[in-house]
């Protein structure tokens, strides 16, 4: 136990606290009122998992940036997949399209990598 304690108060966002348990190498993390009374205890990698988003998250932003991205004859030409943050783009589109599509999932912060299996587009 480190001296003086550290903890989080209850209010703190998930990435303020998995920043700190990290930080301070904790494995978990007291939660104390601002009196400093032990409400609960959080673990780091409760945590960490909180700050990852899961594939069908992945998959729907995904998605919507077809949506935005891609003219309506593309929309319906194009499949993605997503596996353990890794996007698959399957299916037919132009190649500016694509470029700009695949640039824009590649900004995602939970994108692993991008797998471009796309073809050119009629």
């Amino acid at each position: 136990m480190t001296s003086p304690a550290i903890t989080v108060l209850p209010g703190a966002t998930v990435a303020e606290a998995a920043w700190l348990a990290a930080l301070s190498r904790l494995k978990r993390m007291p939660v104390t009122d601002r009196e400093g009374r032990l409400v609960g205890v959080v673990r780091r990698d409760a945590l960490l998992q909180a700050l990852i988003r899961d594939d069908a998250g992945i998959r729907a932003e995904v998605e919507a940036m077809v949506e935005a991205i891609c003219p309506p004859a593309d929309r319906d030409a194009v499949q993605v997949a997503v596996h353990d943050g890794i996007v698959e783009l399957t299916g037919r589109m132009q190649a500016a399209t694509a470029r700009r599509l695949l640039a824009e999932i590649e900004r995602i912060a939970d994108v692993v990598e991008v797998k471009n299996l796309l073809g050119p587009g009629t």
